[in-house]
């Protein structure tokens, strides 16, 4: 190595002599030769100053780098001054030691273009990982290809600055080039395997023993003159026949095992009796391969071996026959995880001899080596199972074979002493099994939704016939004259109407679609709240106990709903209880950790839970499997939707918390509903004080794409006194509010044809800053949560919608005072 101190102009001018730096006897002291060089620099003289004026990062990356045996350069500074070690020394060549504390450009002028975004990217905080990068350096007198693995890392000071880049590098030249040779290699090898195939075509005819080439199909395509020699079948005779067909039926399900594994390409070996022209048998060892889609096998007499050694070979099949026949994959292990043995299947699901994969450790063999992770997860449990833990779990493993799903076992063997003296793994192939159980949940799923959109149907036409049936009759009693008894047909159409109002919104509770006005609440001020109306409900035979614990939490929900599932899980508890009973509201802060939060299927975190408990008959397995199926009831016709759990339940989900149904027969049920706990105190809503006073020209723009609405909301807006304008479309409304007409109130439907309500509301929030905004919708599928849609001086109302409460809602808006500013 060239001494700096024998050559001065061997670092650029930057090493001084030993008096001439103060640090020598200091920093970096590890012993090492760049060190050494280190202490020699006039770091002053250098980008990087005074040695004793570095940056703690830098002194402490320089002390971590020094003595490490990984290839380390740092490149400090916006100039990337370089600093290394010695393991890093070599890669460099005749650089060294001159580039030691000089920027990087000067030294590496001839991959500055390819380094230098590589650096850049580092001191911008990106880690920069790549194997086998390739570069084109200069390091002993001409520009030679290299290869590394690469890992270029920003290094931060105390205040988060990136620094330097501090590279670790490992070169793989000589890995890279040994490929590119085996890849030649391979190339001359397969001219070999061609001059061996015509080797064997010329061989064909003076051959001793049996040859055939074998189709796909199983079917013989090609025999030899050997086969008369051997089975007493002439070769004509043999071709077009199934090579099973001639092979004794006990040996015909190992010979299925072997074409699996000469279809992956592997080169076989194989003992079977086939059958002689005279009716006996002959013993044949096979060998085989399979090439371009045939297979070329090559089959011995062995009848003669193969009785001398029968009576050994029967009592080791004896021994190994479950082990061999098994459909499941066993194998043997040593306690440290080295592969003993592996039955038929198991290979056969990797297309591996016992000789290639025996004495390897067992993550390191095909069955895990294909797919990412596993060797490691593999690795990491056998120590597990060698200190007595047994494991089973369900796997998906990409092998030779294809991606397969096995249920996978691993349980230590003990001695007599208890000893543990080898691992025992198995797998079942439940590939076919989890696509069969797929197949079935889709079916179920399809069933579920036939079950739906019938009951809809069925709900639907019983409301629609009420509706055409009442307006009908009006119709005609009114063209007749007869105006006496009017009423009764009127409020039987309102009636059939809202009750279809109620199914759709149920329908989108269930469907997790419903607009919810989520806030903090006060669950125990909820509960007392319905304290009468429960008690309506519950009836004299039901005894109504409301437990509450003192701290209960707010929690996030709508309050609304959340009143609608207390209600629908009290009539439940009421109709299960027929004889009467007791039944049990209680409020309570629970916290879910990852295990029960799994357990019960949501997230972990702090929940207010509400539980209704009654005393009643409780529900078999099979229907409280099905208590949140849409249209399940077990009431009698007419009175019940199926409709009540299942919208619950979607509120629930929709509300980011959880629904659970606890029953047995004869011990009562218990519904428990999880909201999320708020962030916020419950602020009780204040009533709204509206003016009974006309409006006082102020004007209202309406966009409604459907004719029959936008009818309507005009038509109450000119009853109530105000100036209505009116738009079907986004684009048609931008047009007036570009205008200077007064606009007081923008009312406008959520799903519009082009722009939808949201967007315009925006757009003419730009144009006339603090507009007030009513949205109206009817699925709100933008609108899951009114607190993510809505912002302030913005609400939403909810078709259908009564006359009376839709006018009450825009007196109320267009009193209440503006969220900014509102142009005329």
């Amino acid at each position: 190595m060239l001494d700096p101190f024998d050559d001065p102009n061997g670092c650029g001018g930057a090493i001084a002599s030993p008096e001439a730096a103060p640090a020598a006897a200091g920093f970096p002291n590890d012993g090492s030769e760049t060190g050494r060089l280190i202490r020699a620099i006039d770091w002053a003289a250098t980008p990087l100053g005074p040695i004793d004026q570095w940056s703690p990062i830098l002194r402490a990356a320089v002390t971590l780098i020094l003595p490490s045996r990984a290839q380390i350069v740092m490149f400090w500074g916006p100039e990337f001054v370089a600093l290394y070690n010695d393991a890093y020394a070599p890669t460099i060549g005749y650089k060294h030691p001159r580039a030691l504390g000089r920027p990087a450009r000067e030294n590496w002028a001839e991959l500055w273009d390819d380094l230098e975004p590589l650096l850049q990217r580092a001191r911008a905080g990106e880690t920069v990982v790549a194997a086998d990068r390739p570069f084109v350096i200069e390091r002993n007198g001409f520009l030679e290809s290299v290869w590394f693995d690469i890992s270029y890392s920003p290094a931060r000071g105390e205040d988060g600055t990136v620094e330097g880049v501090v590279c670790v590098v490992s070169e793989t030249t000589e890995r890279v080039l040994a490929v590119q040779r085996l890849a030649h290699l391979a190339a001359t090898l397969e001219e070999q395997v061609a001059e061996r195939t015509r080797e064997r075509d010329r061989a064909w005819n003076n051959a001793q023993d049996l040859l055939a080439v074998i189709g796909d199909d199983g079917v013989i395509r090609a025999a030899n003159p050997a086969w008369q020699t051997v089975l007493g079948r002439r070769a004509d005779t043999v071709v077009g026949r199934r090579l099973v067909d001639l092979i004794h039926r006990a040996d015909r399900a190992a010979l299925h095992g072997h074409r699996a594994r000469l279809d992956a390409g592997e080169r076989l070996a194989w003992e079977s009796r086939c059958l002689h022209r005279d009716g006996s048998f002959r013993w044949i060892g096979w060998r085989a391969s399979s090439e371009a889609g045939l297979i070329y096998a090559t089959g011995r007499d062995i009848t003669r071996q193969r009785e001398q050694a029968a009576a050994l070979e029967r009592s080791e099949t004896y021994l190994r026959s479950i082990f061999e026949t098994s459909y499941q994959y066993q194998g043997l292990l040593t306690p440290d995880g080295m592969l003993l043995d592996a039955n038929p299947t198991s290979l056969a699901g990797i297309g591996a001899r016992r000789d290639d994969v025996l004495g390897r450790p067992f993550w390191e063999t095909p069955w895990f080596s294909g797919t990412p992770g596993m060797a490691d997860e593999i690795a990491a449990t056998i120590p597990r199972v060698a200190a007595g833990e047994s494991i089973r779990r369900e796997m998906v493993l990409d092998l030779p074979i294809g991606r397969r799903v096995l249920d996978f076992s691993l349980r230590p063997m003990h001695d007599s002493a208890g000893r543990i003296i080898a691992l025992v793994p198995e797998a079942v192939d439940v590939t076919e099994r989890r696509a069969a159980e797929d197949q079935l949940r889709q079916a179920q799923k399809m069933e579920a939704v036939g079950q739906l959109t019938g009951g809809i149907a069925h709900d639907f036409n019983n409301l629609l016939t009420g509706i055409i049936g009442s307006i009908d009759i009006l119709r005609r009693r009114i063209a007749a004259g007869r105006t006496d008894d009017l009423d009764r047909f009127f409020e039987a159409a309102v009636g059939s109407a809202h009750r279809a109002a109620g199914l759709t919104h149920r329908l989108l509770a269930f469907s997790r679609r419903q607009s919810l006005d989520l806030r903090p609440i006060d669950v125990d001020a909820l509960i007392a709240g319905m304290g009468d109306l429960l008690h309506r409900t519950l009836g004299e035979q039901i005894r109504l106990q409301v437990v509450r614990h003192d701290g209960t939490w707010p929690a996030q929900g709508d309050p609304n709903q959340t009143e609608s599932a207390l209600l629908n899980f009290a009539i439940n508890a009421r109709d299960a209880m027929p004889d009467g009973g007791t039944l049990t509201i209680a409020a309570a802060n629970v916290t879910l950790d990852e295990t029960a939060a799994l357990r019960i299927g949501t997230t972990p975190g702090d929940y207010v839970v509400l539980r209704v408990i009654d005393t009643g008959i409780g529900m078999e397995k099979d229907v409280l499997e099905r208590v949140f199926d849409p249209f399940f009831t077990t009431k009698p016709i007419g009175q019940g939707t199926g409709l009540g759990l299942s919208m619950a339940y979607g509120y629930a989900k929709q509300a980011r918390g959880h629904l659970q149904v606890d029953s047995a027969v004869g011990r009562g049920t218990t519904v428990t509903l999880y909201l999320p706990r708020a962030d916020a105190p419950a602020v009780p809503a204040a009533p709204i004080e509206t003016s009974a006073a006309p409006a006082d020209g102020e004007a209202v723009l309406v966009i409604e794409d459907d004719a029959a609405v936008r009818q309507t909301v005009v038509e109450v807006l000119r009853e109530l006194g105000y100036e209505a304008l009116e738009a079907m479309d986004g684009r048609g409304a931008l047009v007036i509010l570009d205008s200077n007409r007064r606009i007081d109130l923008l009312i406008t439907d959520v799903g519009l044809p082009g722009l939808n309500g949201r967007q315009v509301a925006e757009m003419a929030r730009q144009r006339r800053p603090g507009l007030k905004v009513l949205f109206i919708t009817g699925y709100a599928g933008e609108a899951a949560a009114r607190g993510d849609f809505l912002a302030p001086g913005m609400e939403l109302i909810t078709k259908p919608f009564a006359v009376p409460a839709l006018a009450a809602r825009i007196r109320a808006i267009i009193e209440r005072p503006a969220a900014g500013p509102a142009e005329a």
